[in-house]
């Protein structure tokens, strides 16, 4: 079993956990996901992106939308209880290399699995930016750890709550009429 080391209510349907996870830590890559059995009692297993990985502390970081029972009985658990099953890195790592600049965009719960490819865009040496989006300011998620890796954070809401009043694809095409992007990356809600 895996335990919970953190619990963060993002917004009214987003959580965000950390949980006890050493070796899926120490060799997830950006774009993997992980299987999760929330208990024994033959619940689903559901696939949820590694938004994030601490090798020095054993942690994995997961952010869900609660969509649906399994998602739901999730949810309800805390900081100090466990999760009967984990099971990951699974899938097919995201292709990363040095391209020169990269332009990485995600609406809603898209932002999750995005932090990790960006993160590992600019680890190989490029400039990131960062165009992000919600309907409303109170649905940005992960503002905080992109800006730590972006070299240019556009933020954008629909109701123009926070940062722009437009929809994330009007600046990446100002960005892209520009000649400022050698690859763009896009992962929608």
């Amino acid at each position: 079993m895996n335990k919970i080391l953190e619990k963060k209510i993002l917004s009214r349907e987003v959580v965000q956990m950390k949980l006890y996870a050493p070796e899926i830590a120490e060799e997830r890559q950006a774009g993997q996901f992980i299987i999760i059995q929330v208990d024994s009692d033959f619940t689903e297993r559901i696939p949820l992106t590694i938004a994030d990985a601490d090798p020095a502390s054993g942690s994995i970081t997961i952010i869900f939308q609660i969509v649906g029972k399994s998602t739901l009985l999730l949810a309800q658990k805390n900081a100090g209880d466990y999760v009967e099953n984990l099971l990951g890195p699974l899938g097919k790592p995201t292709h990363i290399e040095k391209v020169g600049t990269v332009v990485c965009v995600g609406g809603g719960i898209g932002v999750a699995p995005l932090h990790p490819i960006a993160q590992a865009f600019k680890n190989a040496g490029n400039k990131v930016i960062i165009i992000m989006g919600a309907r409303t300011k109170e649905l940005i998620i992960f503002e905080e750890e992109m800006r730590k890796i972006a070299d240019e954070l556009i933020i954008c809401t629909d109701d123009g709550s926070y940062g722009r009043k437009c929809l994330v694809t009007e600046p990446l095409r100002e960005v892209c009429a520009k000649g400022d992007a050698d690859l763009a990356v896009t992962i929608g809600p």
